[in-house]
């Protein structure tokens, strides 16, 4: 690991996540489960506002990912495009929900504050992906999509490691009939949230369950997810629910053998 990732101290997120405070100053979300396969899937925490691009940028260069690597991101829109992050070179955007690489020099980025960076490697094959994950974008099939994209490079199902990072956890998820509806077999009792309910036909969505289904369906075997809720730890974590429209977002990146990058 880079010694940019030394880490002063460390919390448990569960699914191999953890938060650490890092030796060199600043604090990263750390997908561990990631890390035995030569990757790292990095998230920002609650001490970095990744709405703004040069706090962000500043952030992941200071994770040392390689004087070659470039940050990939695109503009999100709760859909299921998956865009190549060849084509976004040049400071290109597109409108799509996950960048997909196969080059060390490109870093896929999204953002979140809720929603569920979902990390997809394939160690043989070089192949990563990084999938922005709403209820949206899920209901759109932006997992399978993300499966697919990976597929496509020549990865295989059966040999990803996917990792659901941080994101708005059943305890909190409070949806409507319209929205569960869309979600058989992944809506929980409305006595599982802990917050103060909107509206009296609310129920609970398990949007990790969902996430889970999805790409097990597609062939997925190894799957880690984490535990901790982005409305619950407003002390480590941004939420949109808990901060409203225009509040802080949080920047997931997938960087490839890092400090290793020629």
């Amino acid at each position: 690991m880079s010694a940019a990732l030394e880490a002063l101290q460390s919390e448990d997120l569960g699914g191999g996540f953890r938060f650490a405070e890092l030796r060199a100053g600043g604090t990263v979300i750390i997908a561990g489960a990631l890390a035995p396969l030569d990757f790292h899937g990095l998230m920002s925490a609650a001490s970095v506002n990744a709405r703004t691009r040069v706090e962000f940028h500043s952030w992941a260069e200071s994770l040392s990912p390689g004087a070659g690597a470039r940050l990939r991101g695109v503009d999100q829109v709760h859909g299921a495009v998956i865009a190549g992050a060849e084509t976004l070179r040049d400071g290109r955007r597109v409108e799509a929900d996950g960048v997909i690489a196969d080059s060390a020099h490109d870093v896929p980025v999204v953002l979140a504050a809720d929603c569920a960076p979902v990390w997809l490697i394939d160690p043989s094959r070089r192949v990563s992906a990084l999938v922005h994950a709403g209820w949206r974008g899920i209901v759109a099939g932006v997992i399978e999509s993300g499966v697919r994209a990976c597929v496509e490079r020549g990865a295989s199902a059966r040999q990803l490691v996917a990792a659901v990072g941080p994101h708005l956890q059943a305890c909190c998820f409070e949806v409507g009939p319209e929205v569960a509806a869309q979600f058989p077999g992944h809506t929980r009792p409305a006595a599982m949230l802990v917050i103060e309910r909107h509206r009296d036909d609310s129920v609970s969505l398990d949007a990790a369950s969902s996430i889970a289904a999805r790409l097990s369906s597609e062939g997925v075997r190894t799957i880690h997810v984490a535990r901790a809720c982005t409305r619950c730890r407003a002390d480590i974590l941004h939420s949109y629910r808990r901060n409203g429209k225009g509040g802080p977002l949080m920047g997931a990146i997938c960087v490839t053998r890092i400090d290793k990058i020629a």
